[in-house]
């Protein structure tokens, strides 16, 4: 997802569409607001070390999941 919101910021960067750097930047946002809620994917949740219970969820699941925090 970060490599994609990057070439999304820098493409927003070189044709001067503040509009793509500006989705980017909530998209990265609410991706790490959904980890830091402990909802991630089985093959992340079994590696994160964040100090309370995880939630492991499907791939479907957690792209619903980043979905409801960035609308």
């Amino acid at each position: 997802i970060f490599a994609w919101t990057g070439a999304l910021r820098k493409r927003g960067e070189l044709d001067g569409l503040a509009d793509l750097r500006g989705f980017a930047d909530r998209l990265e946002k609410a991706v790490f607001d959904t980890l830091y809620a402990g909802i991630m994917p089985g093959d992340l949740a079994r590696i994160a070390e964040l100090g309370r219970p995880v939630e492991p969820v499907s791939t479907e699941e957690f792209i619903d999941e980043i979905a409801k925090r960035l609308a």
